[in-house]
């Protein structure tokens, strides 16, 4: 069973999620494995998220109740991915955490028009917070100003994410920045200067909750912060190239290529190894999490309130 579902994990990874698989080959092989098999289960409900039908509403809802430990795995799905939901029910994640993913992914299934920074933000939690938490549980960190920070880099590359997607997201039905153009507006690609300023505004937003997750970093077992670091790196450097392209959001997603992805990886080299012999006793002072940044996460699990 095992053997199937890290098959199915990698092959996941290796399609859909291209940043991740490279900053894997930083992690041990324990945690290597571990979390892409959390990104594969994340994967298989954004999937379903990304198709509002009936029987995804029903697969989603199902998901919850089972996590809930009041129902059955959906039968929709197939054996191998049964298998590994039943493996991340049975570790040592945080089941909580995993409903709150859950829940978030929930919302997408729905027209989505976002009017204030608020929601832009507690969605950003539910849907990248929440992994950011589950991420700190495999990586072995311990307290709780490292889940703070871990929320913080969740939530800056969901931001990150949807800079990015916002042409995309407008077809699936879907305004996640607050802005005046509605979503029919949007998806006729017509450039206009109330969508660049907050897109503008979204990029900003994200690199103060990435210099935050980042911060987290001295929390992380030494073995671990390379590849938390070079993953943020690669993500940042999506919506900073979005930036730089004139925040060209009506031609598409902005990515990076291969080639760029590989100079920041080997230019993050030196750093990722003075982050390997930095211990977190020789900070005189670590700096404390910035509660502001959580102020409209109220009443949301491991949040700095």
């Amino acid at each position: 069973m095992d053997f199937n579902i890290t098959s199915f994990s990698k092959n996941s990874l290796r399609q859909h999620g291209r940043t991740f698989w490279l900053a894997s080959f930083f992690l041990p092989k324990r945690q290597a494995v571990q979390a892409t098999e959390l990104y594969a289960f994340c994967r298989l409900i954004d999937n379903v998220a990304d198709d509002a039908t009936n029987d995804n509403k029903n697969i989603l809802q199902e998901l919850s109740v089972y996590f809930n430990n009041k129902g059955a795995i959906p039968n929709a799905l197939s054996i191998t991915e049964k298998e590994l939901i039943v493996k991340l029910k049975t570790s040592y994640l945080d089941i909580s955490i995993i409903q709150e993913l859950l829940n978030g992914l929930k919302g997408d299934l729905e027209t989505i028009e976002f009017s204030r920074q608020s929601q832009l933000l507690r969605y950003a939690y539910s849907v990248a917070g929440t992994v950011g938490i589950l991420m700190s549980n495999i990586m072995c960190c311990q307290g709780k100003e490292a889940k703070f920070h871990a929320i913080d880099l969740g939530i800056a590359m969901q931001l990150t994410n949807i800079a990015r997607d916002v042409l995309e997201d407008a077809e699936l039905g879907r305004k996640y920045i607050p802005m005046i153009p509605s979503i029919e507006e949007i998806k006729t690609k017509i450039l206009n200067e109330n969508v660049n300023q907050n897109l503008e505004t979204v990029i900003h937003l994200s690199e103060i909750y990435y210099k935050s997750g980042l911060e987290g970093l001295i929390y992380l077992p030494r073995k671990m912060r390379p590849c938390v670091y070079i993953m943020a790196t690669l993500y940042r450097a999506i919506s900073r190239k979005l930036k730089n392209n004139g925040l060209n959001w009506q031609e598409g997603r902005t990515v990076l290529s291969p080639i760029e992805k590989i100079w920041l990886v080997v230019r993050s080299i030196p750093f990722c190894l003075w982050l390997m012999a930095s211990f977190k006793s020789s900070t005189r002072k670590i700096k404390a999490h910035q509660t502001d940044l959580h102020k409209d996460l109220n009443g949301l699990p491991d949040t700095h309130q």
